[in-house]
């Protein structure tokens, strides 16, 4: 008979996170790639403002992750911190 794996063993655990945290920072990198091309000037027109505070948010969501994963940076912007 098969042995039924031990879902919370630290080896299952590590497998897991492996196999989905992978796969998220792949679709993430995908998106960022996607978004980078809105930057075409010839074929968009952006509010330089608007795109600096969606950055701004942006970053502070990266850093309250990293944060849970016991990483932490500082965010700046033209020169000047951002809480």
């Amino acid at each position: 008979m098969t042995e039924v794996p031990d879902f919370n063993s630290s080896k299952e655990k590590r497998a897991r996170f492996g196999k989905v945290f992978s796969t998220r920072v792949e679709k993430l990198i995908e998106n960022l790639q996607a978004m980078s091309k809105t930057a075409n000037l010839e074929i968009y027109e952006f509010d330089d403002e608007l795109v600096k505070k969606l950055f701004i948010e942006l970053a502070k969501r990266f850093r309250e992750t990293a944060h849970r994963f016991g990483i932490e940076f500082e965010i700046t912007i033209d020169g000047e911190q951002v809480k």
